[in-house]
């Protein structure tokens, strides 16, 4: 089966989605999934190196823009509903089903499709969007009817799209809460690898880790403005921050700038450290070792800093949005996001607390529960998979895998199809 990654190269949320599955799927033993991941031939060796251990990787000009056959794709796509590039592309390799691409769907389907929809943020957040609601209600709507299993992240994002859908379910619709794995070259908390990366990046005493792009809905603003309270209060606590500085959807810098001013204007300069978009294993060290993770944002789909942070054991400040309550992870406490002093008393609860990076009876613990978690999602997938490829899913809705072990499964007394 075919990944084919057609989102922006800039997505590191989506690279590091695809690359937890397919990690969960190699874990599994007897695994009947041969699993190709396509990538554009302009995309750096950097992003694509991590997947070679974990699945085939090919390189199209089909997912290279302005290219002559990314122009013919999107002709035959748009005009016709025809899915032949795509098709030409893949079919030297034997594959019949195409997984979590963004616009790969149609009426007329050559080869099954597993579409991936990560959130409906416009339908929370509209002032962030410049194009109309409605338009993206309609392309999400014909995804769902033009494909053969809807994915989605999170229960929250199944209510938003029963709220777009209502009953015109044209698909199965699976309910797959993705799993982070913390660990990226096994070292990360070896102690000259910390003092190597807390110098690489002038960070001298604790710290708290803001790891969110610096995206408007991201909320670092909540962040800062907790900051300056603490520091009116004569408490100087350091929070630093990684992502990327530009948001790939809008042109405008004035939000990041305005960041900046905040920090200068109110002499935060040692308090706040912007680093910018850096290096995985280096962004996982840095969580590992700070006194807590923070994760301010108004929205998410499915967290994927969150993820990270149980897998790894850390303790974790979270926006009380409803995701981050589903998501449930141990040692979190959490703040209205609209509310900075509220953050400033936790920020100053933490700090206080005695307590920097992760303990080992902590990470032991989380380490047993990442196995058993990776394992579960590797499987759900994987028999969704085998129910499609058997033909044996009907237009429901499935819970195929689910990280809350107080919650128990769905009864299914009617013997329908499961996976």
């Amino acid at each position: 089966m075919a990944f084919w990654y057609d989102r922006p190269a800039e997505y590191s949320g989506g690279l590091n989605y695809l690359r937890n599955l397919l990690y969960a799927l190699s874990c599994l033993e007897g695994c009947q999934i041969e699993p190709y991941i396509f990538f554009g031939r302009s995309v750096s060796d950097d992003l694509v190196r991590p997947f070679e251990r974990l699945a085939t990787v090919i390189r199209t000009p089909v997912l290279d823009r302005k290219t002559t056959a990314w122009f013919a794709h999107k002709i035959l796509h748009r005009f016709f509903g025809s899915l032949l590039v795509v098709q030409l592309a893949i079919r030297p390799f034997g594959i019949s089903i195409v997984s979590h691409a963004a616009a790969v769907y149609g009426r007329r389907r050559p080869f099954r499709i597993v579409s991936w929809i990560p959130d409906f943020q416009y339908l929370h957040l509209p002032e962030l969007f410049p194009f109309d609601s409605e338009v993206s209600t309609r392309r999400e709507l014909r995804i769902a009817t033009q494909t053969d299993v809807l994915v989605l992240s999170s229960f929250a994002a199944l209510a938003d799209f029963q709220r777009i859908a209502g009953e015109k379910l044209a698909s199965s619709v699976v309910v797959l809460q993705f799993v982070s794995q913390p660990s990226a070259t096994g070292n990360e908390s070896q102690p000259s690898t910390v003092d190597s990366i807390l110098q690489k990046y002038g960070i001298r005493g604790p710290y708290f880790f803001l790891p969110n792009q610096f995206w408007k809905h991201k909320n670092h603003a909540v962040v800062f403005a907790a900051v300056k309270a603490l520091k009116t209060r004569g408490l100087e606590v350091v929070v630093v921050c990684t992502g990327n500085l530009r948001d790939y959807r809008v042109r405008d810098s004035r939000y990041v700038d305005g960041l900046v001013r905040f920090i200068e204007e109110n002499n935060l300069g040692k308090n706040i450290l912007i680093l910018g978009q850096i290096n995985y294993s280096d962004v996982l060290c840095l969580m590992r070792n700070s006194v807590s993770v923070i994760n301010p944002s108004q929205f998410e789909g499915w967290s994927s800093t969150v993820e990270e942070a149980r897998s790894m054991g850390q303790r974790i400040i979270l926006s009380s949005i409803t995701v981050h309550l589903e998501q449930n992870p141990q040692n979190a406490s959490y703040f209205n996001p609209e509310d900075p002093l509220a953050l400033a008393d936790l920020l100053a609860d933490h700090w206080t607390g005695g307590q920097t990076g992760v303990s080992e009876q902590q990470a032991s613990r989380a380490a047993i529960e990442l196995h058993q978690r990776t394992l579960a999602y590797g499987r759900a997938y994987a028999k969704l998979i085998a129910a499609l490829d058997a033909g044996l899913l009907e237009k429901r809705v499935y819970e195929a895998c689910n990280q809350l072990p107080e919650k128990q499964a769905v009864p299914n007394p009617k013997n329908e199809p499961t996976i």
